[in-house]
């Protein structure tokens, strides 16, 4: 090997490094969506409440904005 060349060995031990990182990150999100998904989907009063106010956000999200209407007299 040539000194001040790539170094395999470092690379792939950088790489190894990074996959660790991101399985790690990973298994945290799976787990906060876990943690989301029993809160919303609960059969408890705060579940259903939540879902129905997701349910609303939604629509709210979809639904055009309202209109000033213009009444006859007005200019």
């Amino acid at each position: 090997m040539t000194t001040g060349g790539p170094d395999p060995l470092k690379d792939a031990l950088d790489l190894q490094a990074r996959i660790r990182g991101l399985k790690a990150l990973l298994e945290l999100q799976r787990w906060q969506v876990e943690v989301l998904n029993s809160r919303l989907y609960s059969s408890e009063p705060g579940g259903v409440a939540a879902r129905r106010l997701l349910a609303l956000k939604r629509s709210e999200d979809g639904a055009p904005a309202l209109q000033v209407p213009v009444g006859m007299n007005d200019p």
